[in-house]
């Protein structure tokens, strides 16, 4: 594999994304929702004093916490602000490299298709794995510097709310480390990776949006499963989480190199 080509290829889909209006539009809105509009109305709601019916509900969350995951020293509203910053938000905030990456994603590659100007680069002599990398690390790049960009935010905004509560720094946790590092990047992969596998088939920008639905639904389900208090972000489960993503990930991009069909896509544009 050359490097070379795949950042070429990557370069020219970069440049292309910043000068795309549409493109950047939902990269500002989706992070801003929800990692500083969300989270700072609830974080405002839990730490003022009427609080009842939703403290309610996280009180009944963190009886089901496993021990040893959460301070031990807090009391119980400070566990409650605690429980809400680190756990609660923590699965819904990886919707934002999903989501980002299906937006450029789908802009990138399957876009191209439909301004009809992905014809030249499918003539290159460039392998298709360099072809397919080169456009997963197009999209790759802005989602994670988005996500990270998003999370310096998160963090800002649990210091100023939470941080008065507690007593104490407690943010960014380790857990938090290891989801922003680790597997952010994987699930941004993954997203936009499974795009290209739909590419040579779909026809719009829209259709190709539906595969994030495929990454999209187990973060979902992750986020109910975390406030029904079957699964909890902590460390160790990230870090599983991780390395189950990482072989999926391999799996998933051998096979999109493979199944890729340059004759096909052609066969469409003509």
């Amino acid at each position: 594999m050359n490097a070379q080509r795949v950042w070429t290829v990557a370069h020219k889909d970069l440049i292309e994304v910043l000068r795309n209006r549409q493109a950047l539009f939902p990269l500002i809105v989706i992070p801003l929702g929800l990692a500083v509009v969300i989270p700072a109305s609830l974080m405002d709601f839990i730490t003022s004093p009427d609080t009842s019916d939703f403290a309610g509900a996280l009180m009944a969350f963190m009886t089901q916490m496993p021990a040893g995951v959460a301070p031990t020293h807090l009391n119980p509203d400070q566990l409650l602000v605690y429980s809400f910053a680190v756990f609660f938000m923590a699965p819904l905030f990886l919707l934002i490299p999903s989501m980002s990456a299906t937006v450029i994603g789908s802009s990138s590659f399957v876009g191209e298709k439909e301004r009809r100007t992905i014809e030249g680069l499918l003539y290159t002599p460039i392998t298709n794995r360099e072809l397919v990398l080169g456009k997963i690390l197009a999209s790759l790049i802005p989602s994670i510097v988005v996500t990270w960009t998003a999370f310096v935010c998160y963090a800002l905004l649990v210091n100023h709310y939470a941080n008065p509560v507690v007593g104490e720094v407690f943010f960014p946790t380790a857990s938090w480390v290891v989801l922003m590092l680790v597997m952010v990047p994987l699930i941004a992969f993954l997203t936009v990776a499974l795009i290209v596998a739909v590419s040579g088939r779909a026809t719009s920008s829209q259709a190709a949006q539906g595969t994030s639905f495929i990454v999209v639904m187990p973060v979902i389900l992750l986020t109910v499963g975390q406030s029904a208090g079957l699964l909890l972000f902590d460390t160790k489960v990230t870090w599983v989480a991780s390395g189950i993503m990482v072989f999926i990930n391999v799996l998933v991009f051998l096979a999109v190199a493979r199944i890729f069909n340059r004759e096909r896509i052609l066969t469409k544009l003509r």
